[in-house]
């Protein structure tokens, strides 16, 4: 009876302990990523690159999308790997880090060879029977039915491929196509996709592709619809026409952009996902006691708007009955964002002497109001101050 009892009292604690092993083995990494490339060759030079300025670069497959990564830091602790991206935004030349969740450099493992041990079967001689012969039909063969394949039409016009890049990184961006800069109708593009243009109608048969990416200057080439090769740098595999376009990132100085702080829409209200950026920029401020911050807060147009606002709520990351409703100028809401960050940085224990607000309304817009992109013009962005 005590055997039992002890095996038993074992076998619970055995069962305790296995979930635990798995939910170790299955525990997702953060990483400050610097740098996503196609090529094994970028990846290796770019960690090279980083390596030179004392960082501890280390590249690693995506298995999702077999891109390679190139990381500084790698760790289990959501908020560290946050507040580490801030302070490289902040504080290197790498402006544009983020965080990716999940795993990197994960293989399926090898399946285990099995030797396979030969089975000797001893035949028995087998006594010979008597066959009847059947009579041999012929058979007629069957015609298969010809099954007609669906004719897809192809665009009208020739396809082109505009490649944004920057160094050796492609870059999200919209191409804008206007047949002459006084053009108030355009055609718009995500760039690094083929698409189709039908031939201008102006007399020169020419048309301009105007580039527009965050954090990079605008770009704008007049390109000769028959004979495009000035810019061309080929053909690719469908026969669209591949334009390179290289792009210079904008001289900022210490203005951050926050990629992951987003609002509800037609509200100063944040969506969840921003709670980890702005603990970012808490820690950073934290660390270093003598930065001060000005909050630049930006929106997609300048027409007036019926918004909601936090009002006597104390949520900054969902929506309550004790919001208030109201209708505002683009400049109002801007600076009910703006406020919004400034008081959730105070509610965490910063200063609330060392942050300063902006709303800059729809005047500085990234994207065209209407374009497929023009939800980036809803943003936050924060200006450092060093102290001394």
């Amino acid at each position: 009876m005590k055997k039992l009892l002890i095996l038993s009292c074992f076998f619970l604690l055995f069962l305790s302990v296995k979930p635990l092993q798995t939910h170790a083995q299955d525990a997702v990494e953060h990483y400050v990523v610097i740098g996503v490339f196609a090529k094994l060759d970028n990846a290796v030079r770019w960690t090279d690159r980083a390596n030179k300025m004392n960082f501890s670069a280390q590249y690693a497959v995506n298995p999702a999308n077999k891109y390679y990564y190139v990381y500084i830091l790698k760790t289990p602790e959501k908020r560290k790997a946050f507040s580490f991206m801030m302070k490289i935004r902040v504080e290197t030349e790498h402006k544009e880090a983020w965080v990716f969740s999940g795993k990197l450099g994960i293989e399926e493992p090898e399946k285990p060879v099995v030797k396979e041990t030969p089975v000797v079967i001893e035949e028995t001689p087998v006594e010979e029977q008597e066959v009847e012969e059947v009579p041999v039909v012929e058979e007629k063969p069957v015609e298969e039915p010809v099954v007609e394949e669906p004719v897809v039409e192809k665009p009208k016009g020739k396809p082109f491929l505009f490649k944004l890049v920057s160094g050796e990184e492609e870059v999200l961006g919209e191409v804008h196509v206007l047949e002459s800069p006084r053009a108030t109708q355009y055609q718009a593009f995500k760039g690094n996709e083929i698409v189709y243009l039908t031939a201008p109608r102006n007399s020169e048969g020419a048309f301009i592709a105007s580039v527009q990416a965050p954090g990079f200057r605008p770009v704008e080439i007049t390109v000769d619809y028959k004979d495009p090769g000035i810019f061309s740098s080929g053909v690719g595999p469908q026969n669209e026409i591949i334009i390179p376009i290289e792009l210079v990132r904008s001289k900022r100085g210490d203005y951050i952009e926050f990629n992951n702080v987003r609002f509800f829409g037609n509200s100063a209200i944040f969506q969840p996902e921003s709670k980890l950026e702005l603990d970012g920029l808490v820690d950073l401020l934290k660390e270093q006691p003598k930065y001060k911050i000005k909050i630049h807060g930006h929106c997609n147009g300048k027409q007036s708007r019926n918004v909601v606002t936090k009002g006597n709520s104390n949520q900054f990351f969902e929506t309550s009955t004790l919001n208030n409703r109201a209708s505002v100028s683009a400049k109002e809401l801007t600076q009910y964002r703006a406020d919004l960050v400034k008081e959730y940085l105070v509610s965490q224990g910063i200063d609330a002497k060392r942050i300063k607000t902006k709303a800059e309304g729809g005047n500085v817009m990234i994207y065209p109001e209407r374009s497929t992109l023009a939800g980036y013009n809803d943003r936050i962005e924060i200006e450092i101050k060093r102290g001394k």
